[in-house]
């Protein structure tokens, strides 16, 4: 399998669908985390049984699931068709388009809950996010609430020291300065089992898109969006604690 170059996130997703375990569309860490952030987001959305829900970027399928029941119609958007077909295989009531939030397939007043969690931070310049808030804008019902969650203040890769670039060379180099010695000879040897073995190694070089709260909402409403609240997002710790997030937030929107 050798090492795999990507420099987007669609390509990263479409690489994830291929893996047995179907929560590695989510991103996350554990299961329990992304129960845990589906459940919060449900609660703050406030579903009543006519609603059509729209999940853009829904993973794993998971908030979908515990949706079950509770809205009219649940619609989960993702980028590649590989994603389609896994979760159209474990969630048959669910409606699944291809699509990404800067062009959406739905029709305009659509849709009377909408989210968007974790997201915005994939795309790689401001008129991509700028462009999905007004496709979000257009699929909402008169009276809609819009969940746009997991939107970082600051660059994480640069504060975190995680590398972003194609060369496996330059990548062992940063491992080496960041993480020492040990780390260095593991990630040579994952080197060596990805080149001669089935192991994989994929470098993504694609940026997040970060900004403060007040620049998040002001270029949320200059689509049309109004912002009823805002606040730091939670997540699980190692220990499965909940805790708030350094620099994430979470905005609840209506139109």
């Amino acid at each position: 399998m050798a090492v795999v170059r990507v420099s987007d996130y669609v390509e990263a997703y479409r690489l994830r669908a291929s893996s047995p375990d179907i929560h590695r569309l989510t991103a996350r860490r554990t299961v329990a985390g992304t129960e845990f952030v589906s459940a919060q987001i449900l609660e703050g959305m406030a579903l009543t049984p006519d609603d059509v829900l729209v999940d853009i970027g829904c993973g794993d399928g998971r908030l979908l699931k515990l949706a079950e029941g509770r809205v009219a119609q649940r619609i989960g958007i993702v980028p590649t068709e590989e994603e389609k077909k896994r979760l159209e295989s474990v969630l048959p009531g669910v409606t699944f388009e291809t699509g990404v939030a800067q062009k959406l397939t739905l029709a305009s007043s659509s849709a009377s809950k909408i989210i968007c969690n974790g997201v915005l931070i994939l795309l790689p310049t401001e008129d991509q996010v700028t462009a999905a808030l007004q496709e979000m804008w257009r699929i909402a019902k008169p009276g809609a609430t819009v969940w746009i969650g997991e939107t970082p203040e600051v660059d994480e890769y640069a504060h975190h020291k995680i590398y972003r670039g194609t060369s496996m060379l330059a990548f062992l180099w940063h491992i080496l300065k960041n993480n020492g010695a040990r780390a260095f000879v593991g990630m040579c040897r994952r080197w060596l089992r990805a080149t001669f073995g089935h192991e994989q190694i994929v470098l993504n070089s694609a940026g997040m898109y970060y900004a403060p709260p007040a620049k998040m909402i002001a270029l949320a409403e200059s689509c049309g969006l109004r912002l009823k609240s805002y606040f730091r997002h939670k997540d699980l710790d190692d220990d499965g604690n909940p805790v708030n997030s350094q620099f994430r937030y979470d905005y609840i929107f209506g139109k």
